[in-house]
């Protein structure tokens, strides 16, 4: 009796499905085993070969070209990828909305330090407004009071288009929070007055000195095209891919959107392109008046040119004036007190440090040859300490400003207090905060420009609480804070000395901060010396030998 055929659940033989791989078992043939791992190992390995390709990205699926058409463009996706991860993190990161309350926070502290310098600026151009007025009026009332000649015109004294000049309608006290775009308008405003009234006194000037009909010499000049563009102009120019979205509940100026880091920092430029406008503005006017200073000749070519720094708005564009002084200095000469200190003697001794205690085997000057400094900015050949820069307000090693010079400058590769060595770079207006450490007691810059302003900060530790003697000099002007304390401050183009000023100065216990500003107002190198030494132990003065 033969064995039952084996079945699976469903009833059905096994023999069915043998039909189609080949003889039956009872029969000699194959295996259902056998040809099962005969055609499915091929298959599993040829499958698993086409998973790593596809896995691997050497296989992939290119779209076919047509005939006569252009390739596929790069996708959004493919450039993405092609940017390094870094910069890709930091696009992401610029993207990142502000939470609204935080945003209207950095808003409304980035606008503290430009309204500060605008509101300097407007109090400047009220003076030189009112100044302007009165000269045209004298020169004015001297064309009006003249004898008229016989043969001359019947108008030839007729002023009346130059009085009836339009004056700046300024609103009362300007609120505490004007916002900067109000502000510039006002300067914008004042810029043209100014403008307008040296134009007729201009006229007077030449009509008196030539003895013509007033009319028909205030007819032929008109001013000059150079203005300050306007702040929306200055908007344009920070949205170089389109417009600046604007929101009524926005805290911003011109209603402007600060929504995001990105928009913050451009918001930062704008700004700071304000000021640099409003500063071009008030150096060009103030080289109007007699015994003013000029602009930097650099600026009044359009730029700085070959010697670097920054700058934009070209001449003077006053338009056919020609009176105003073309040699006068831009800063007085600043004497120098005479030797107070034996300067071999003190090079010989003098040791670097920023920690002190009353302990310690050195007995001598200490000079402070490492400092924080941040620069330049423009100072238009002046040295102005009414224009404040960030470093004044707050100290934020961090920090990244954006109202820098432009133009090219020399990066110094060592701090030779005379000579200006080193290659020369382009300035952006981006300006970090960068750590140098000197070899000797002068301490350079990171890039010397012309009429530029630096600032450097450092830290002192003493064990404990001490008066010293603080000797610091500046080429050229120069500014000292310590602990927040304004000690001391020098205007005028000097060289360089170690004993440039002298003073007292009690030192807490701990740490102390010193913050120095110094201005090059051209021409040379720029840098400065900060050194230190007990009161009592003061080396005695050099003797005379006369």
């Amino acid at each position: 009796m033969n064995a039952p055929k084996p079945r699976n659940k469903h009833g059905t033989e096994f023999r069915l499905l043998n039909r189609l791989n080949g003889p039956d078992p009872d029969g000699g043939g194959r295996s259902v085993t056998a040809n099962l791992l005969s055609w499915g190992i091929p298959l599993a390995v040829l499958f698993a070969g086409l998973l790593f390709l596809h896995g691997s990205g050497a296989a992939r699926i290119l779209p076919v070209k047509k005939a006569g058409n252009r390739p596929a463009s790069t996708t959004t996706a493919q450039k993405n990828a092609a940017i390094r991860p870094d910069a890709r993190l930091k696009q992401l990161q610029a993207k990142r909305p502000l939470p609204p309350d935080y945003s209207e926070k950095l808003v409304a502290q980035s606008e503290v330090l430009a309204r500060k310098n605008l509101l300097t600026q407007l109090q400047s151009f009220r003076e030189m407004s009112r100044r302007m007025k009165d000269s045209r009026d004298a020169l004015l009332t001297r064309i009006e009071e003249r004898p008229l000649l016989p043969t001359g015109p019947a108008d030839a004294n007729d002023t009346s288009a130059a009085r009836a000049l339009p004056s700046v309608s300024e609103p009362g006290d300007l609120p505490e929070n004007v916002s900067v775009e109000t502000l510039y308008g006002l300067l914008r405003e004042y810029e043209a007055e100014i403008q307008r009234n040296h134009l007729a006194e201009s006229a007077a000037r030449r009509a008196l000195s030539r003895g013509l009909s007033f009319p028909e010499v205030y007819r032929s000049m008109q001013t000059g095209s150079t203005r300050m563009p306007t702040f929306d102009a200055l908007i344009e120019m920070q949205s170089p891919d389109g417009t600046w979205e604007r929101s009524g509940e926005s805290a911003a100026a011109a209603g402007l959107s600060v929504r995001s880091t990105a928009e913050l920092n451009r918001y930062r430029e704008l700004l700071g392109q304000a000021v640099r406008q409003a500063g071009l503005a008030g150096s060009r006017l103030a080289g109007l008046f007699d015994g003013g200073r000029p602009m930097p000749q650099g600026l009044m070519s359009g730029g700085m040119g070959a010697d670097g720094g920054s700058g934009s708005g070209g001449g003077s564009g006053m338009g056919g004036s020609g009176d105003a002084p073309e040699s006068v200095p831009m800063t007085a000469w600043s004497e120098y007190a005479g030797e107070r200190l034996s300067k071999d003697l003190v090079k010989a001794q003098a040791l670097p440090g920023r920690r002190f205690t009353r302990e310690a085997e050195n007995r001598g000057w200490l000079y402070i040859n490492t400092w924080y400094m941040i620069g330049p900015w423009e100072n238009y050949g002046r040295d102005d300490y009414a224009q404040v820069h960030p470093p004044e307000l707050s100290i934020d090693l961090d920090a990244v400003y954006t109202d820098g010079q432009r133009g090219e400058g020399v990066e110094e590769i060592d701090s030779d207090p005379i000579k200006v060595s080193g290659k020369k770079v382009r300035l952006d207006g981006v300006l970090r905060w960068k750590f140098m450490q000197s070899e000797s007691m002068h301490n350079t810059v990171p890039v010397t420009t012309d009429h530029s302003t630096y600032y450097a900060y450092t830290e002192l530790y003493f064990d404990r609480a001490v008066t010293m003697l603080v000797a610091i000099g500046t080429d050229d002007g120069g500014r000292l804070w310590i602990n927040g304390k304004d000690v001391w401050q020098d205007a005028g183009t000097s060289w360089y000395n170690i004993d440039e000023h002298i003073e007292p100065f009690e030192f807490r216990q701990g740490w102390n901060t010193v913050l120095v500003r110094l201005e090059n107002t051209g021409g040379s190198a720029t840098g400065f010396s900060f050194m230190i030494i007990p009161a009592d132990q003061v080396p005695p003065p050099k003797p005379d030998t006369k």
